[in-house]
This record gives structure tokens, sequence and C-alpha cells, in this order.
């Protein structure tokens, strides 16, 4: 899909948005006005927003489907807390991929306890370019099918320091493969059950959850994967991330890390993935899988002062996968590069519609898709 198409779209579908929010400022006459922007009622607890989904990734292809977002705080909460968040989602991409999904950030009051989590269905086609460090020239596809389920239960231990406890659960099905490279012929095709149990702790101190402008991120998840808890395989998986946010007069500075580590005998599809719309944009998700991946990524962010929805970033990442610490060098990095533009869906939840193009080692590749990568 070349750039005037990914353009097209993004723009075809910030139209709509565009024309709703100039029609609600025109007629609602009875909202207080401030600075020329309309400023939501101070004991208004809830903010909804469904949309069309219409998204393309190089995993996917062109996407379609909808989505709907609650965010909210309960009666007897601080409007100064972070809010609620629930999301329901499903799509059909013309790679014949079917997704469905329900995710949800749950706060008590006073932030006490934070749940958070996933339930969903899969029927999904990936990319395989083979394993390790060495990348094949054509790729193989496999078809898949899978519930999942994801919980976080987490308590705050200290202001903006939560702690808890991790679960995840996919019934993992390979349904078929194309494969006429015959890179899987050393590779076991079969399924499994991934029930990983273990520990998350959550740093954060972010001023605002979809666009942050200020403040920091960390996040750390431990989780074992036994046949005592139902796990088909049995492994140890590590993920980590740190985010730090710094304010610029109107724009923000935005800084990543990120990194997997796997350890005992996982199978190929849980292996550390690197590439995707959200750790390095440039390459597809799964293009490089090893025991350990990890990216380092930059972005700079802005808002038009006189576009008031739209914005633009760029952005920048390096990153490596391996399996053995030796093979940690200069050359095997991979480097990408990139920029998009960016249109403020909702301006209660601070929502953007994204669309960027990062350019990798091995080509240029396209993400029109919802919020920021990091």
């Amino acid at each position: 899909m070349n750039n005037f198409r990914i353009l097209s779209i993004f723009f075809l579908i910030c139209i709509p948005y565009y024309l709703f929010s100039q029609q609600s400022e025109r007629t609602d006459t009875n909202a207080p006005i401030k600075n020329k922007e309309i400023v939501l009622e101070k004991d208004k607890r809830v903010s909804f927003i469904a949309v069309p989904l219409v998204f393309y990734l190089p995993e996917t292809r062109l996407g379609f489907g909808g989505a709907s977002n609650i965010s909210l705080h309960w009666k007897n909460q601080d409007r100064s807390e972070r809010p609620s968040q629930f999301t329901i989602g499903a799509a059909y991409t013309l790679n014949k991929q079917l997704l469905t999904y329900t995710s949800f950030n749950i706060y008590t009051p006073g932030e006490r306890f934070w749940f958070r989590g996933e339930v969903g269905y899969y029927d999904y086609v990936y990319q395989f370019y083979g394993t390790g460090q060495e990348r094949a020239d054509e790729n193989a596809n496999f078809f898949s099918r899978y519930p999942r389920l994801k919980l976080d239960a987490l308590r705050q231990i200290s202001k903006n320091v939560f702690f808890g406890l991790s679960y995840r659960f996919d019934d993992y099905q390979i349904t078929s493969i194309e494969d006429p490279e015959r890179l899987f012929d050393e590779v076991s095709l079969d399924g499994g059950i991934t029930s990983g149990l273990g520990i998350a702790g959550v740093v954060d101190t972010r001023d605002i959850v979809n666009y942050p402008s200020r403040g920091m991120l960390f996040e750390l998840t431990v989780q074992g994967n036994n046949e005592a808890i139902g796990a088909t395989y049995e492994y140890v998986s590590v993920n980590a991330s740190f985010s730090k946010y710094l304010p610029i007069r109107n724009s923000v500075l935005a800084l990543n890390f990120n990194s997997t580590n796997i350890f005992g005998d996982a199978p190929f599809y849980e292996l550390a993935l690197f590439g995707g719309g959200k750790k390095s944009r440039g390459y597809i998700e799964g293009e490089y899988r090893a025991n350990n991946s990890f990216a380092l990524q930059a972005e700079y962010r802005i808002r038009f002062q006189k576009l008031k929805r739209f914005g633009a970033v760029v952005f920048a990442s390096v990153g490596q996968v391996f399996n053995e610490a030796e093979e940690l060098r200069f050359e095997n990095a991979l480097p990408a590069v990139g920029g998009g533009i960016r249109y403020l869906l909702s301006q209660e939840q601070n929502l953007n519609l994204r669309a960027d193009a990062g350019i990798g080692i091995n080509g240029l590749q396209f993400y029109v898709t919802f919020a920021e990568a990091f």
C-alpha cells in the first residue's frame, strides 16, 4: 500500500469525527466555555466513545470493525485519581483474521487496588521468517486460533507504586500453514496451552494515561508456565518496559525501553518477538524472534496550535534479538526511523488516531491504529 492510500484511509477516518466535533461545538450552547474550547461539567464522571475501526498494520493489512471505550470515575472516587477504562472491540482483516476482545483497567477508590487485563478470541495469521538473527528472504504464514485471558491484580503499596499477581492463559491451535520455503522443517508446529502465573510491578507517575506529557511508567512482569497449572510447555517469561515523558514547550519527548526474555522450553510462537506497531515500528511483528529481544525508542510529539485536533511525530528506534549474550554486537543491531500524523478523536480521553510510517533495514512499513505506541 503506497503513501497516498495510507493517508487517504487516515483522513477518511478523521473527517466524520471532525464534522461531529464541529457540530457539537455549534449546538451545545449550555456548555461552559473557556479559551474557546468546551469544558466538561465538573460532576461528569463518565466519558464514552464508540468508533468504527478502519486500520492498517503490516501483519493484518486493512482491517474493519468497531470499538467502544468507557472511561469513568466511581461515585465515591476523587476526580484527581486515574479513571477506570473498559474497551470492547471486534475486527476482521483482509488477511482473513478475526479479532474480538474486551480489555479493562479498574481502579478502586483511592487507587488502593488496580485490576487490569483482557478477555478475547483470535483467529489470526502470523508471518514467520525463522528464529534467531537470520531472517529468511521470504516468509511463511501460520494460521492460529486461541482464546485469551490476561489478568493482573495489583495493590498500591505507596503512591503511584503497585505490586501483585499476574496470570495469562492461551489455548493455542495452529490450524494450517503456508510454507513454500520450508521454514518450518525444523520447527515443531504443535499448539498447546500457555498458562503463566507470576508477579507484576508498576510505577506510574504519568499525568495523562492516553497522551502523557510528563512523568514515567515502569512495568515488570515475571510469569512461570508449568504443567502444575495446566501449561503444555515449561518456561519463564520476563517482560520489562520503561517510558519517560519530557515536556518541551507545546510538545513532548517520549523515551522507551522494552525487553522480553524467555528461559526454558518455549514454543516458537511464544519466543520474544521484535517489531510491530508498539515496540519497533519499521519491522513486522515477529519478523525476528529469539529467546531475548530489546528495543530503545525515542519519539518527538507535537500538537498543532491552529489545527488543534491534529499533530505529528517523528521517531527512531534500535534493538536486537539474541539467544546468547555473545550475539550482542553492533553489526546485529536493528535500527528504524519514521514519522506520523495524529488526529485527536476524544478531547475528554486524550485519545489519538495515529498513522505512522517506519523504515527498518528490510524496508518500509505502515501503521494506522489508535492510541500512542508507548
